[in-house]
């Protein structure tokens, strides 16, 4: 069974496609503040500052777990250059293949080669990086 053939059965189920009415818009948003962020090449942190706000409210969003107000979403909006309303319609399907391109291509370039000890006379090894902290905006 397809995922779009399980959404369809669970559909059928009044109570389910009522939550799952109430909640697309969020889900909307999510995925087209995403794509359009990425295909922006924003980060997070430039996006937030754009909006006027902090950087953990845009990954809040981004992840579907925040119940943003009408003017977070058009601050977002006109920093992103649409309206509020394209950040609540349906994600657009080359947007979004576009973003998660961009996304896998950053990955790949990320990608390190693990660090190898150098051969010298007393034959230490090359300490591992420290783990990075995150930053408390």
């Amino acid at each position: 069974m397809t995922l779009d053939e399980f959404l369809a059965e669970q559909l059928k189920d009044p109570e389910y496609a009522a939550a799952h009415a109430v909640g697309r818009p969020f889900t909307n948003l999510a995925l087209n503040v995403w794509s359009l962020r990425e295909t922006k090449e924003m980060t997070q942190k430039q996006l937030a500052e754009a909006a006027k706000m902090k950087q953990p409210r845009i990954a809040d969003i981004e992840r579907d777990e925040s119940n943003p107000t009408l003017l977070t979403i058009s601050r977002i909006a006109f920093a992103l250059g649409v309206t509020a309303s394209d950040l609540l319609a349906e994600p657009d399907d080359t947007r979004l293949a576009k973003a998660r391109a961009l996304v896998e291509a950053s990955a790949a370039k990320q990608t390190r080669r693990p660090r190898v000890a150098q051969r010298t006379e007393d034959a230490t090894e090359v300490p591992e990086p420290a783990p990075r902290r995150r930053a408390i905006a």
